[in-house]
């Protein structure tokens, strides 16, 4: 069994976890728009990889966007962490996102905290064969169904507090 804890904590995991994640970083603010660098490219609220991480995982709700295949944009709390360099989360295996997701995989996240703390991630998320399970039930008192996805990460945006 695989322990969470220690699989979350980025001063725990493979230097070429933390490496691919600093590399994303990098080439996110070498290739950014003029807005996007005005914004998050000050050193002073730089994180690197490590502080990225841990500040990602520690935020309990994340924003995640998708898009209709007739490009109507739908976004939705979930919960995502970073395991071992590797971004998950479940959705629902109704969810509109599922749909959205089949139909397009790109995906947008979001998170901040305070003191102007934020990330914002760009990815394509892909479901995870054979992880599909029953969850404790809603609201309805119905078990619910869920589905993991693992979303590649291409470009992160993020910035210290002040």
């Amino acid at each position: 069994m695989i322990d969470k804890e220690r699989a979350r904590d980025p001063h725990r995991w493979a230097a070429e976890h933390l490496d691919g994640i600093q590399r994303v970083l990098e080439r996110s603010m070498e290739t950014a728009g003029g807005a996007a660098r005005e914004t998050f490219d000050r050193s002073e609220r730089h994180m690197d990889a490590a502080e990225f991480v841990a500040f990602w995982n520690s935020t309990k709700v994340k924003a995640m966007a998708t898009v209709s295949p007739k490009g109507v944009p739908h976004i939705a709390p979930i919960h995502a962490s970073f395991e071992e360099g590797v971004l998950t989360t479940s959705i629902y295996i109704d969810a509109v996102r599922r749909r959205d997701i089949r139909s397009n995989p790109e995906v947008a996240l979001s998170t901040w905290g305070e003191g102007g703390l934020a990330a914002i991630l760009y990815g394509r998320a892909y479901e995870i064969d054979g992880s599909e399970k029953e969850t404790q039930a809603g609201a309805s008192g119905a078990p619910r169904r869920t589905i993991r996805l693992r979303i590649d990460v291409h470009r992160i945006y993020a910035m210290k507090g002040r």
